[in-house]
């Protein structure tokens, strides 16, 4: 070792053996799980529902490990008439203060723990529903807002940081709509039904801005989102309905036609079968021309959007009617060699089988 590098390191020695001081230890990192964030609340009729991404992260960007539980708070607070809901504070000090005031007075709606947790996530996203039927059973709901915050624990005892506030006020929602019923009519549902007598929270009269009109397959297991709102009139007509199905039908009201729809009960569901039993109308224009060759018939081609074809039927004198031609895709028909006098009848046949009434003609004149 040369002369130059010895002489730094005998000053470092000397100076460290001088110094009497120690530093201080440092504590240990704490681990904790990141805070929730962005949490977002909706109404979704009776419940106010929850939703913000699985804790996945620590404080200090990691993954995080031994998640144990998932805490969602809530606080009531008393709502003044017309009041809308408190937005989060501008100043970072009152925000502090809010938060700590929250952490002081919440308390625990839902500790998601485990198996809970899993059942509660849906992709990234933590879904909890709060039922709102507590508030309206005291008759506080709509006079009252609802904050709540979230938290995570890891290792049973490291909590984080509490996620940000978010304030509802919940609506009082309308009761089920009453009588609902369906109309089946070729390519169209008819539903109609009697508005609510009373709002959820027993108050008359109901108060009702519109209908979501909700339809599933009967082998589905639920409702997917509403098929349409419809207005104040209970009346809706469904004309995307697929024939030869089964479907099943529902309506909620709301009190008002704002997103996220506020919604009430769901009516008794009514059950429909579209299967087809609507026969395409009768053809129009038969006319019946006398030619050397025999007896031509022509008539107006069918608009049935499901037409299949047509059937030609013949009469001579009081005897029966025979058919003479099926499944022809023209409008039109030569019966050859046909005696004099002979009288006809063409109908239209849709897919389903449905066969149209008779349009009746003989040569030379119309009729029967």
């Amino acid at each position: 070792m040369s002369r130059r590098t010895v002489l730094p390191l005998l000053l470092l020695a000397a100076a460290a053996g001088a110094c009497g001081r120690k530093l201080p230890p440092e504590a240990p990192l704490q681990v904790i799980p990141a805070r929730v964030a962005p949490l977002k609340v909706a109404q979704q009729g009776s419940d106010v529902v929850l939703r913000f991404p699985y804790p996945s992260r620590t404080a200090q960007g990691a993954p995080l490990t031994n998640l144990t539980s998932v805490t969602v708070w809530r606080e009531a607070i008393p709502a003044p008439p017309g009041a809308a809901p408190p937005g989060p504070a501008e100043d970072p000090e009152q925000r502090r203060r809010d938060e700590k005031l929250f952490v002081q007075r919440a308390e625990p709606l839902r500790v998601l723990s485990g198996t809970d947790l899993d059942a509660a996530t849906f992709g990234s996203e933590v879904l909890v529903r709060d039922s709102l039927y507590p508030l309206a059973k005291d008759g506080r709901l709509g006079r009252v807002f609802l904050r709540y915050g979230v938290t995570a624990t890891r290792d049973r005892k490291k909590v984080s940081a509490l996620s940000p506030l978010v304030t509802l006020l919940p609506l009082v929602p309308p009761a089920e709509p009453l009588g609902l019923s369906a109309t089946v009519e070729e390519g169209r549902v008819c539903l109609d039904w009697l508005p609510p007598q009373a709002m959820l929270d027993g108050t008359k009269p109901a108060r009702v801005a519109g209908y979501a009109v909700y339809r599933r397959l009967v082998e589905d297991a639920e409702y997917d989102e509403p098929l349409t709102f419809v207005g104040k009139d209970p009346l809706a007509i469904d004309e995307t309905v697929q024939p030869g199905r089964r479907y099943l039908y529902t309506v909620r009201a709301a009190p008002t036609a704002a997103r996220p729809l506020v919604l009430g009960p769901p009516a008794d569901e009514v059950l429909v079968d579209t299967a087809d039993v609507f026969p395409p109308p009768a053809p129009e224009g038969l006319l019946v021309l006398r030619e050397d060759a025999g007896s031509r018939l022509v008539w107006n081609p069918s608009l049935a959007r499901d037409l299949a074809g047509y059937r030609v039927y013949g009469r001579d004198g009081e005897g029966a009617w025979i058919r003479l031609a099926d499944g022809l895709t023209d409008p039109g028909y030569l019966d050859a060699g046909a005696p004099a006098g002979r009288r006809y009848a063409v109908t239209a046949v849709d897919t389903a089988g449905n066969e149209s009434p008779r349009a009746y003609a003989q040569a030379g004149r119309e009729g029967r």
